[in-house]
């Protein structure tokens, strides 16, 4: 124990600081903590400390540690983090599109190479002393979650995981639940912000504290912004309309000291809409040494692209004066590189507001001293909701700069239809409780029957945190049942010495519910018989239709039936009423315990039964026989993604064989892309479909019949798992993998730029993890997949 305090103080003695008590208790509980450590604390708070002191750890003992992320973007980022702080020999990067010094001491990668890892190859997890999860609060994401509960389930309890997470209400339960898979998991809970945050609501673009000092409501700030409200209301303008605008909110961040700011609108066009007006009005943040300093890095970033046609665009696309006036957007649907370079001059504190959709509060390095929040709501695929309190926070969390900053400003802008009570109730909501999006896969169902037995497979998902809380679930729904049982049996017993037993009334009830089934029945029958009296008008008939015979027969039987009831003792009784509705009381329970239990049974192995679904579907299309993978399903367990059984199927079909690279490409990114627009209908985008060459129409139009024809099968087990293939890229990758200029292959439609090179990473990525299983399957489509990875391959891509 001595030694191992030893070695905490010396790491201590390599920092250019003092560690906080949180970190130290992180690193105490990382050393003792037979599965490792969980730590849940504020952005920007220095949880990445504790993982630096398992990389001193693992370098002093001679052992490994591999860092993930959920998104290339962070691995990239890490990786040259790391690269400055212990050397390009020591650290190395394993992303869907780059390998570099894979068996270095210290790997970054996303989680799911580290996934994939485990499945194909996990004899190189022999040295591995540390995992550090980073963003431990993406398993509440969908579909990534997965991948984080896949490694804590199967990676070797030999490995100590170190979970870094956002500040999450059930850290506990999800500590819980890693102790379960990997022995005792340490947990450490902070929640004190490493900069004070204070908070304002804009309204007619001035700004007023949401709190006082000592974190109660400010009242003045209430009443002006109810008085608002009344006012709208009184002159009929309660419209969703803003109440502030940009120009003069930028001026109150500059009155107020709050720059650098993030400017969050939440949506691309926003942010486009927003920089072209600050350029209208010359808006103007940055003095003569800041442009100078500007145009420095950007003509450094220019330097360092190699393909010209990358930097043609780059020159198209980037508003150099924009940035020189410290003004910039940021969205998913920029180039990557102008990514960078706005968060490198945003880092600088050379950017003063840039305008950016909520992706950039996740994970990315851009901390600010202001925040700003110019919608309550936003569009969530479906229809337009409030901020959850899990969001605000996410949001809030840049604000504030470390070792910089005494305080980090948030402004949230109020529109007329927001009330100011909703405001408060999120923003002093409750912290974000991460929900499991577990759900299994054809490729991890194949992955699992290739090492264990169907009832050790299952016998894993049950070892999910999904199955964790679905077990939670189902023991408060039975303390729930207890409850409704021991009310049960109260009424009971108040029907002791009473005339009327509860047989008597439960004998009614049993016969009302057969008459009103009678009566529903009735009534559509006679609407039957009489278009069957109105089909014989004109025959000489006396013969009686079907539905008339059963007419008469169900009307004897209804008066039979309310003979009966007349019968019953209950009905004689003067408390008739009483009795009926204490009866009712009864059934309610009653169905309410039947549901109940129905639930509680159904959580205790829904996994289980999805992956014996998934099983049912392999088997039934050669994926699996006798419950182990085929040639088939071997081939298709290495290729990862949504549509691995698709990918599979085509190339074992021959769909793919005879193919260029080019149309290869073409083909292929309809299974590795998603379209950016969604809710098309059943498969078909809007407009007429045109493809390259006749090639690529037969093979696409085989590839959407193949989907549907695994689509209807998952619909019949009520099982959907496959992504329906992607039509926007076809020509943008066809012409990408034939050597076109990037910057002039023509854009889809409703597609930016960031959104087709996401696209043809993905593609990249597919092809790369194709190329692998065709080798191992000794293929002769290894050629030319060879070859479309080749001729996929340009800076964008290959760039860390």
């Amino acid at each position: 124990m001595k030694a191992v305090e030893s070695l905490a103080r010396e790491f201590e003695g390599t920092l250019p600081f003092e560690l906080d008590a949180f970190q130290h208790e992180a690193i105490d509980k990382l050393d003792s903590g037979e599965g490792g450590v969980l730590v849940s604390a504020p952005t920007s708070s220095g949880k990445t400390v504790v993982a630096e002191y398992a990389i001193f750890r693992a370098r002093r003992d001679g052992t490994k540690v591999i860092y993930t992320t959920p998104l290339k973007a962070l691995s990239n980022q890490k990786y040259h983090d790391f690269v400055r702080e212990y050397g390009e020999r020591t650290v190395g990067l394993v992303t869907g599109e780059n390998t570099i010094n894979d068996q270095a001491p210290v790997v970054v990668m996303t989680t799911e190479i580290l996934r994939n890892l485990i499945y194909e190859d996990p004899k190189r997890l022999d040295l591995v002393a540390y995992v550090v999860l980073d963003e431990v609060h993406y398993i509440d994401d969908f579909p990534r979650g997965s991948v984080w509960e896949e490694i804590v389930i199967q990676a070797p309890r030999s490995i100590k995981l170190v979970g870094l997470s956002a500040t999450i209400g059930n850290y506990q339960e999800i500590a819980e639940w890693m102790a379960e898979n990997r022995g005792g998991m340490e947990t450490v809970f902070y929640n004190v912000r490493p900069v004070e945050l204070k908070m304002w609501v804009a309204i007619n673009n001035h700004f007023l504290a949401l709190f006082k000092d000592d974190g109660g409501i400010d009242q003045r700030t209430w009443s002006k912004a109810a008085e608002e409200e009344e006012a709208s209301y009184r002159v009929g303008r309660f419209t969703r309309l803003p109440s502030n605008d940009l120009l003069k909110v930028i001026d109150e961040l500059r009155r107020l000291d709050i720059l650098p700011s993030i400017y969050f609108i939440f949506s691309r066009r926003g942010c486009r809409e927003a920089l072209q007006r600050c350029s209208y009005h010359e808006l103007d943040l940055t003095t003569a040494a800041e442009k100078e300093a500007i145009d420095r890095v950007a003509a450094e970033r220019l330097l360092g692209l190699k393909d010209r046609d990358e930097e043609a665009l780059f020159r198209r696309m980037v508003d150099a004066r924009l940035l020189r006036r410290g003004l910039a957007e940021h969205h998913a649907g920029l180039l990557p590189y102008h990514k960078e370079m706005v968060e490198e001059l945003f880092q600088r504190g050379l950017i003063k507001v840039v305008f950016a959709t909520e992706t950039l509060s996740l994970g990315i390095n851009m901390p600010a001293r202001g925040v700003v929040v110019s919608s309550f709501t936003k569009f969530d695929g479906v229809s337009f909701s409030n901020l959850t309190t899990g969001e605000l926070t996410q949001l809030m969390g840049r604000a504030g700069r470390r070792g910089i900053d005494v305080i980090g400003h948030g402004v949230i802008l109020k529109e007329s239809d927001i009330e100011i009570g909703t405001i408060y109730e999120v923003a002093m909501g409750p912290t974000l409780v991460v929900e499991s999006k577990f759900l299994p896969s054809y490729n991890m169902a194949l992955n699992l029957l290739r090492v264990y037995t169907p009832e050790e497979a299952e016998a894993l998902m049950e070892r999910s945190f999904g199955q964790f809380q679905k077990r939670l679930a189902a023991d408060r729904t039975r303390e729930r049942l207890q409850n409704v049982r021991a009310r049960l049996e109260d009424i009971r017993h108040l029907w002791d010495g009473e005339d009327v037993s509860i047989e008597d009334v439960a004998q009614y009830y049993k016969l009302e519910d057969r008459r009103r089934a009678i009566r529903i029945e009735l009534k559509r029958l006679r609407r039957d018989a009489g278009a069957e009296r109105r089909n014989r008008r004109g025959r000489h008939t006396r013969a009686q239709g079907h539905s008339s015979r059963l007419v008469q027969k169900l009307e004897i039987e209804a008066r039979a039936l309310l003979e009966r009831q007349r019968k019953l003792k209950v009905v004689r009784s003067p408390r008739f009423g009483e009795y009926l509705q204490r009866y009712g009381e009864i059934r309610g329970l009653q169905k309410e315990l039947e549901a109940g239990e129905r639930e509680a049974t159904g959580q205790m192995d829904e996994y289980a039964r999805k992956l014996r679904r998934l099983s049912r579907i392999l088997s039934e299309t050669g994926f699996l026989a006798s419950n182990r993978p085929t040639e088939k399903g071997l081939f298709a367990s290495r290729v990862y993604g949504e549509n691995t059984i698709l990918v599979a199927e085509a190339v074992w079909a021959g769909w793919l064989e005879g193919l260029t690279p080019e149309e290869l490409c073409a083909v292929l990114v309809m299974l590795a892309a998603e379209d950016r627009e969604r809710g098309r209908g059943r498969g078909a985008p809007t407009g007429p479909r045109r493809y390259p060459t006749p090639a690529i129409a037969q093979t696409a139009r085989l590839v959407r019949s193949l989907y549907f024809r695994f689509a209807d099968m998952e619909k019949d087990l009520d099982e959907p798992n496959l992504r329906q293939p992607s039509h926007d890229y076809i020509d943008f990758s066809y012409r990408w993998s034939a050597g076109e200029p990037l910057d002039q292959i023509p854009l889809p439609a409703n597609v930016d730029i960031g959104d087709a090179i996401k696209a043809m990473k993905s593609l990249y990525s597919l092809l790369r993890q194709l190329e692998f299983a065709l080798r191992q399957a000794k293929s002769p489509l290894l050629e030319v997949t060879t070859r479309a990875v080749a001729q996929m391959e340009r800076d964008v891509i290959k760039r860390t």
